[in-house]
């Protein structure tokens, strides 16, 4: 896969990263061996972080299992982890190419603001959990509905220091698709114990976390 935005592409990324405030560093794990789209990846964010003077990529190579991995807790390669103006569990695993690159640009956006719009209740609800989540989003680069959900879980990261997102894409971890029977995606699995098929309005989504943390 040779991945390379067009100047249109580059336009509209441009336009949309006025709103970043804060700095944005994105740590990048790969493998130079047994890694199909390691490469991809990097060449992927290397050229999103050049539409902007506020992103800042650290690459990690064959770093899986050190003290910076567990710290950032990074299990898989590729991974790519955005932190803005916190250090926030907001985490792609795969490439996130085709519609999952909105997801990433939406990411960006939000780590660097801190803000995710989303409304007054919903945060609230998302802050007030006391107990840590785990959300895993599994995703593929043809399907229209994942970003949205990705966009949610990050934003549910963002507002509440116990709780970490990951993308998945599907196709790229298929073991782990099959182990969380994913048929369909988008698929969220909440702390092994809940999951939900499709893209959800912010209100279930809310339920389905406290459903997980009871």
């Amino acid at each position: 896969m040779v991945v390379e935005l067009d100047d249109a592409t580059k336009e509209q990324v441009l336009e949309l990263f006025g709103q970043l405030e804060h700095d944005v560093k994105i740590h990048l794990f790969i493998e130079e061996h047994d890694c199909l789209y390691c490469g991809d990846t990097r060449d992927l964010v290397e050229q999103v972080a050049e539409l902007s003077d506020k992103i800042e990529v650290v690459i990690y190579k064959e770093a899986l299992g050190t003290d910076v991995a567990r710290d950032l807790g990074v299990k898989y390669h590729p991974a790519t982890i955005i932190h803005g103006e916190k250090p926030y569990k907001v985490r792609f695993y795969g490439i996130p190419a085709g519609h999952e690159f909105s997801a990433l640009v939406g990411s960006i956006i939000d780590v660097s603001t801190g803000k995710p719009a989303l409304e007054g209740g919903i945060i609230e609800d998302i802050k007030s959990i006391d107990k840590p989540v785990h959300l895993q989003v599994f995703t593929t680069p043809t399907c229209p509905y994942c970003p949205a959900m990705v966009r949610l879980a990050h934003q549910a990261a963002i507002l509440n220091p116990l709780i970490e997102a990951d993308m998945i894409e599907a196709l790229e971890f298929q073991e782990l698709s099959k182990k969380y029977q994913v048929f369909g995606v988008p698929k969220t699995v909440i702390n092994e114990t809940v999951s939900v098929e499709g893209l959800i309005p912010p209100e279930l989504f809310v339920e389905k976390l406290f459903e997980a943390v009871d």
